[in-house]
């Protein structure tokens, strides 16, 4: 097993080490990691973060994206008040120019000779992150996520595996093995499967209360996918115990009121780091989902905003799975 923690190549990051990569060679020998899982922000240079360390990369995520991809006009003038803003948004106004971002992540993968790519088929709007009243369906994100993963990896011939990871979002979750099962059979690429998000199940049954039920509830997840579930070769591991501070934002109407497309987004993503944590995972009973999938890599993802906390933070991890 291969084990990784998240890290983007944004000042906020590099930061943290002081923008020297030594520092990073000091943490990952220090936590025992074999390298770091990289989210692009900025276009990858050596100097900030070397080639040798980066074993996975997680492709960028356009939360809402369905009606630009299908080019519904009315709904996204609706949605973003204007094309100017739908441009600056998608950084062009067809679906090509998010096939062309992916590609060019895509490149920088083959270049970094990464073992796998993370890619989200998910899809909604900020508003709907507070009001969970959605408007596609499972079935319509992933039939969109199929056209979209084609197109972006026609003619890519690396050997990563392209690894869909779930989301609670509409799209793929893992509770329905029918249509995880169509995700996986519809894309031509040949070398695919799962990244499971542990977070990203949790935050599918608000009932939760505590992380011993929550194991019980992911394996059952699990159990229901069948066979499915041997295609699930990594894991993000954290924890989110958020069901009741979920189901108290139901209520609150404020960010629909606001017409900026952008501060209702700057909005939302506050909200969503209240449902999706980024903690620890503190029971040491999530052995038995690592003993369940037997992944190849654990990714330990974590929120923090100094070298401290996320020494203290991996720490802990270490600690619970007796590493």
């Amino acid at each position: 097993m291969i084990k990784l923690f998240n890290l983007s190549n944004h000042d906020t990051d590099l930061g943290k080490f002081g923008f020297d990569h030594s520092r990073l060679d000091a943490f990952i020998r220090n936590f025992g990691f074999d390298g770091i899982e990289l989210i692009q922000n900025n276009e990858w240079k050596e100097e900030q973060i070397p080639s040798r360390h980066v074993k996975g990369m997680h492709m960028r995520f356009w939360p809402v994206w369905l009606d630009f991809w299908n080019g519904n006009g009315k709904e996204l003038l609706k949605q973003f008040g204007s094309m100017e803003t739908v441009c600056h948004y998608y950084g062009g106004d067809n679906r090509k120019a998010m096939v062309s971002w992916y590609k060019k992540e895509i490149e920088t993968a083959v270049k970094l000779n990464v073992k796998y790519v993370v890619f989200h088929i998910s899809h909604v709007l900020p508003e709907h992150c507070f009001s969970y009243k959605f408007t596609y369906v499972d079935s319509e994100v992933i039939k969109a996520g199929i056209e979209l993963l084609n197109e972006v990896m026609d003619g890519v011939t690396g050997e990563f595996r392209l690894l869909v990871e779930n989301l609670w979002w509409p799209g793929l979750t893992l509770l329905d093995g029918t249509l995880a099962k169509e995700l996986i059979d519809g894309v031509r690429y040949p070398y695919k499967g799962f990244m499971l998000d542990i977070s990203h199940v949790m935050n599918t049954n608000l009932q939760l209360s505590d992380e011993d039920g929550a194991v019980d509830y992911i394996l059952r997840v699990l159990e229901n996918l069948g066979g499915l579930s041997g295609l699930i070769k990594g894991i993000h591991l954290n924890s989110s115990l958020s069901g009741e501070y979920v189901k108290s934002q139901f209520g609150n109407s404020s960010i629909f009121e606001e017409k900026d497309f952008f501060k209702r987004y700057i909005d939302s993503y506050k909200h969503v780091l209240n449902i999706d944590r980024h903690v620890p995972f503190e029971s040491t009973s999530i052995r038995r989902v690592l003993d369940f999938v037997k992944p190849e890599y654990l990714v330990y993802e974590f929120l923090t905003d100094n070298i401290e906390r996320l020494e203290e933070l991996s720490a802990l991890q270490n600690k619970v799975l007796g590493f």
